[in-house]
Parts: C-alpha cells; sequence; structure tokens
C-alpha cells in the first residue's frame, strides 16, 4: 500500500504491516509463518513436507527422535483442511529458559524461512511478531531489530521479488513497529531522499558493502521495500 507500480516490478523485499484479522480475507498468502518452541508445544498438528531435498533432514530426524529441535531453525507444514497456504513453523522459543526467545534466533529462522520460500517460488508470505509471547519472549524493539537484521541481509542477494506482511494484533502495535522500523533505518541511512514522483522518501543504506535503497511512504502505517542497487560479488 502506497508503493508505486514500478516497485511492484523491481527485485526488492517488501515489508508491510496489516492486522491479523486481515489473514484469510484481504491477505491470501502462500505460506504463513508461525513462531514455535524446541519442543514443538505451542503449534498445532500438521503434515510435514518431508522432501529430503530440502534442508530439513535434520529436525525430521529430531522430531521422530523425540529430541528438541535446535533453535533459529524451521519446519514446514503442508497446507490444511480450508487453507490454502503452507504454514513454516520458526523454532525460536525455548519455553524452559526466560526469556524464552533470543532475537539471534529469531534472525536465524526467518532468514532461512524466507530463503526457502524463494527456492520455492513463493512471493507472498505473513508472519506473526516472532519471538514476542506474553511477558517471557522479547519486547516489540528486539523483535523489531530481529526483523531488520534478517530484510537488510536477506536483500542482499535476492533474485525475485517477495513480500513479507507482519500481522499485528491491533493499530496501536502496527503505529508502534512502523515507527520503530523506520526510527531504525534513518538511523543506519548513509542518505535519503525524495523520489522524482515525491510521493515516497527513499533512504541508503550500506550493508557489508553494498547498496539497498529502501522506499517508504512518509505518514503511512505500512514498512519499506528494499532494493539492492549494487553488490561488491554479484551472485552468478
Amino acid at each position: 500500500m502506497g508503493y508505486t507500480e514500478e516497485v511492484a516490478h523491481e527485485c526488492c523485499l517488501r515489508l508491510d504491516l496489516d492486522l491479523s484479522e486481515a489473514l484469510g480475507r484481504r491477505l491470501r498468502p502462500d505460506a504463513m509463518v508461525v513462531q514455535e518452541d524446541r519442543n514443538l508445544v505451542m503449534g498445532g498438528v500438521g503434515i510435514l513436507n518431508l522432501d529430503s531435498h530440502n534442508g530439513l533432514d535434520a529436525a525430521y530426524q529430531a522430531i521422530a527422535d523425540h529430541r528438541p529441535l535446535p533453535l533459529g531453525r524451521y519446519l514446514l507444514l503442508r497446507s490444511r483442511g480450508d487453507e490454502a497456504y503452507w504454514t513454516y513453523q520458526a523454532v525460536v522459543h525455548d519455553l524452559e529458559e526466560k526469556p524464552s526467545c533470543r532475537p539471534g534466533n529469531v534472525r536465524r529462522s526467518l532468514t532461512a524461512i524466507l530463503n526457502d520460500a524463494l527456492k520455492r517460488g513463493m512471493s507472498s508470505l505473513s508472519v506473526e511478531p516472532l519471538g514476542m509471547w506474553r511477558s517471557r519472549g522479547l519486547t516489540v524493539e528486539e523483535m523489531v531489530e530481529a526483523f531488520e537484521a534478517t530484510i537488510l541481509e536477506v536483500s542482499l542477494n535476492l533474485r525475485s521479488p517477495i513480500r513479507l506482511t507482519l500481522l499485528l494484533e491491533d493499530l496501536d502495535r502496527l503505529e508502534e513497529v512502523s515507527h520503530l522500523l523506520r526510527s531504525r533505518l534513518l538511523r543506519k541511512a548513509s542518505r535519503s531522499f525524495r523520489t522524482v514522483d515525491n510521493e515516497s522518501a527513499l533512504v541508503e543504506v550500506r550493508q557489508r558493502g553494498a547498496r539497498l535503497h529502501c522506499r517508504f511512504v512518509p505518514g503511512s502505517l505500512s514498512g519499506y521495500a528494499v532494493t539492492c542497487v549494487d553488490r561488491p560479488n554479484p551472485p552468478a
């Protein structure tokens, strides 16, 4: 919302914010990302995608052996019932510990999930506020920090566009997250300027020697779109 048609066709990672109630109504993603405990006590029962070539063998074997999963990993469940989307379970919590989650758990899991989704040809994912669970997990500031780090890292080697929508419980939380995302981005900026059409702001961020252009609409309650305009070593 608020992005130009040109941005929609760029090879960019687009982060949007929306309310949880939008899922299944105006939002119909290819996959939903939910948070999970390493002992799989938070989510429902689903059908595992037992593709031996998808790099999840160790996680699936741990389930079979009734061992806790490593934090920062994920599982992929096929769609079930009336659900049109698949479900990624991000293993980011250890409910036997307090805090139950660290930002690094979210970064590792979400980065791996986005890379896997891109390999599978997915273009749209919705995600819970990973790491935030009652009073035991991350603060909202830590969650935003983990999401920002993931988005900038994945954007470096992006070969096809993908949209990630963070679902939040109410407008107050949506406004808070939008403000935190943009304030962190502006603090990282090497420069910022208005686009030619003067409808959106463009912030340039340096990430591992590459230039990332982050575009957003000032005054709107949403995220931003990130495009890598150059990189030291382009992927083959």
